[in-house]
């Protein structure tokens, strides 16, 4: 039985790190046989330059230092190992010494899988061996090239077929971002055909987009030619370098060398983003090829879309076995301020999976004017729901990205209301939204542009005594569940509407569980209400889902606290808001309520009247209640929801878990005291959080 729990938790282990989340339960198993998991105090050296090979490594939690040996004895080369990243990958597939040491910088557990051992296992999964070779490949032709101070660079070509949906107002953004955001080293890189004749723009984007003020240089005259090109980097007033490069498009000579002038770069900079013409071209095809992510802007007209569509499928042709759906991102912009296509209908145009969305740009929003020697642009006010959308991109890109957990908890997950308030009082940036059951509830409100008060508001409905009773349709015949969840619906719909995953503000994920397949259910995209009414169907009490061949319940059946969901998708920070009781909260409960009975026992008629008859006929009428299916039910999914949300807080950088003591899990007329305990328990830790931010 230890073995086999052992063998699960390795299995859990390795659905976190992005490089394997998508493998099945059967390649996972197979991994998970051949891994050791290592723990490492700050400090301790996990591998040291020059080492045999011997491991191929994940770090699980934790952060390591890696660095090259200085000839003075001190570090070169210094860079960082955050979570869910791979390393000593070279060593194992090629038989050289360790090129780098790493060295714990906090404690850390590491995964560790045998030289021998993961070669087996790549002959035995070759689509592991292809996702982990174009790492390989990038990692080599920078040992070639000879390795400067960048330890991994990333070059992302922003591209649109569509002129005027605004690409090159959106590279310069991300390009300002991702420098903001993670204090790196970027380039902005502009590439223009000489047949463009500035017909890019639209109308409407003619005072928005980029002006270059200095004349472009001729991409002929210096590709190929390291330092010529370097010589022209423009390092004018803004914090990022700049580049201005035109090219003749009929030119055959030039296709075959665009590749390695995007390259060029990765040797200085952590990031280059690319602004590409609208054309498609032979070189700008190339260019969008040789980039490691490109990100196709469209709007979501039907037309843009559905050309925005033939450009993936292009490339598709282009990249044959070397084309992955993480490395293309479509980024669709409304096309209107206020009405936009579904997230249904943009999908029945474009069949392809959305990364992001963008807000209509307004010009009210475009507030900052900056001018430098060589550009001028708007830059779009930080606050704009626009300018917050290309932060989430940047951070996400970066790896500085904080995802939210809250847990489920029923009542108890009101206070959710009061962290969410004090991480808006103190600017706390959130890029990412993760619930289980009552935690999916309160996160999808928040995630679709509610604040806090307005969540607030919204859960006071319930402070009066019989407005539960709203909730409430009870089965005719409760096979599968008390109450057949449709008022629940309602009500959800009341608030949500017809939201989808696709027009939040802050990315949502929410988490159900299959009682079929028994396995977790991460929903993100379709129907909010939908995906909300699945988390919170608590099993025997409200009616599962059905969805096919699935049966859809409380996703906080197995996941009370959903930390896994944001470090498989590459989240390095987590806040995660615990809010069940632990075993002491219960008995301390217990005893504050048998103390409230005491006193109670204690007033006699003659004093209090009232008081004394209201306490004795309330305690006849709710006695027969005192044991009810639905406490029993719900207690016992509490009593073990808290020994694996404590098991996932492991993975927490922050974890806040408020003093919910003497409140029933059905409380839900208790709303200002849970906001004001989940207040107190996020204040009291807002020094870590804001560090962990910093850091």
């Amino acid at each position: 039985m230890n073995s086999f729990s052992s063998l699960i938790n390795r299995i859990n282990i390795l659905k976190q790190i992005p490089i394997f989340e998508k493998l099945n339960w059967f390649d996972l198993q197979k991994i998970a046989r051949k891994v050791v998991v290592a723990e490492y105090k700050k400090g301790d050296m996990v591998s040291r330059e020059g080492a045999l090979p011997d491991f191929f490594y994940c770090l699980i939690s934790g952060r390591l230092q890696a660095y090259t040996n200085a000839p003075d004895g001190g570090k070169e080369n210094i860079d960082f190992i955050h979570r869910g990243m791979h390393f000593g990958i070279i060593s194992v597939l090629t038989g050289e010494n360790h090129s780098m040491s790493f060295e714990a910088i906090n404690d850390s557990v590491v995964l560790k899988v045998a030289k021998d051992d993961f070669q087996a296992i790549l002959k035995a999964l070759p689509h592991l061996g292809v996702e982990l070779s174009e790492h390989l490949s990038r990692r080599i032709r920078r040992k070639v090239k000879g390795s400067k101070s960048i330890f991994e660079s990333t070059v992302i070509s922003a591209y649109s077929p569509v002129a005027g949906v605004g690409s090159s107002t959106y590279a310069v953004n991300l390009a300002l971002s991702l420098k903001k955001e993670t204090g790196k080293k970027v380039i902005y890189v502009n590439i223009f055909s000489r047949r463009r004749n500035g017909s890019q723009s639209s109308v409407a984007q003619d005072n928005i987009m980029p002006r270059w003020r200095k004349p472009a240089i001729d991409l002929n005259g210096i590709v190929g030619d390291y330092e010529k090109i370097l010589e022209h980097v423009i390092k004018d007033d803004l914090a990022i370098d700049l580049l201005n490069v035109m090219f003749d498009s009929e030119d055959a000579a030039l296709q075959g060398a665009i590749g390695a002038f995007v390259s060029t770069f990765v040797e200085d900079y952590h990031y280059v983003v690319v602004d590409l013409p609208n054309e498609m071209d032979n070189i700008v095809l190339e260019a969008l090829t040789q980039s490691d992510t490109v990100h196709l802007i469209t709007s979501d007209r039907e037309k843009d879309l559905e050309m925005t569509r033939r450009v993936v499928d292009r490339l598709e042709t282009k990249l044959k076995g070397r084309f992955r759906e993480e490395r293309i991102r479509v980024i669709v912009r409304a096309f209107h301020a206020k009405d936009c296509l579904s997230f249904e209908e943009i999908n029945k145009h474009i069949d392809y999976h959305i990364y992001s969305s963008l807000p209509a740009l307004q010009q009210s929003e475009m507030t900052k004017r900056i001018d430098t020697p060589s550009l001028t642009f708007l830059r779009t006010d930080a606050r704009s729901p626009y300018a917050k959308a290309v932060t989430h991109i940047a951070r996400q890109i970066g790896g500085v990205s904080i995802g939210l957990a809250l847990g489920g908890g029923a009542a108890l997950g009101i206070a959710h209301i009061g962290v969410l308030r004090v991480l808006e009082e103190e600017d706390i940036p959130i890029d990412m939204v993760v619930g289980s059951s009552m935690g999916a509830l309160i996160g999808s409100l928040w995630a679709t542009g509610k604040s806090s008060h307005d969540i607030g508001r919204i859960a006071r409905e319930f402070e009066r005594p019989l407005s539960k009773l709203k909730l409430f349709d009870p089965s005719i015949i409760p096979i599968s569940g008390i109450v057949r969840g449709q008022a629940i619906r309602r009500w959800l719909k009341k608030h949500l509407g017809n939201r989808t995953f696709y027009n939040v503000r802050t990315p949502l994920k929410v988490v159900a569980y299959d009682l079929v397949r028994r396995e977790e259910i991460v929903i993100d995209g379709g129907s909010i209400v939908d995906a909300v009414s699945k988390s919170v169907a608590i099993p025997g009490v409200i009616r599962p889902a059905r969805d096919k061949e699935r049966v859809i319940i409380d996703g906080g059946v197995l996941n009370p606290l959903p930390t896994n969901v944001l470090a498989a998708r590459g989240i390095k920070k987590i806040i995660a808001v615990n809010v069940l009781q632990s075993p002491l909260d219960v008995s301390q409960g217990f005893d504050m309520f048998q103390e409230q009975i005491r006193a109670q026992e204690k007033i006699s008629f003659r004093k209090a009247p009232l008081q004394f008859l209201k306490f004795r006929i309330g305690r006849a009428l709710m006695k027969p209640f005192d044991l009810n299916i639905s406490d029993i039910i719900i207690q016992t999914l509490q009593a073990s929801g808290y020994v694996i949300a404590e098991q996932n807080a492991r993975q927490a950088d922050v974890l806040i878990h408020p003093d919910l003591v003497g409140i029933k899990w059905y409380q839900l007329d208790r709303v200002e005291e849970l906001i004001k305990r989940g207040e107190e328990a996020t204040r009291a830790l807002i020094p870590r959080i804001k560090k962990m931010v910093e850091d």
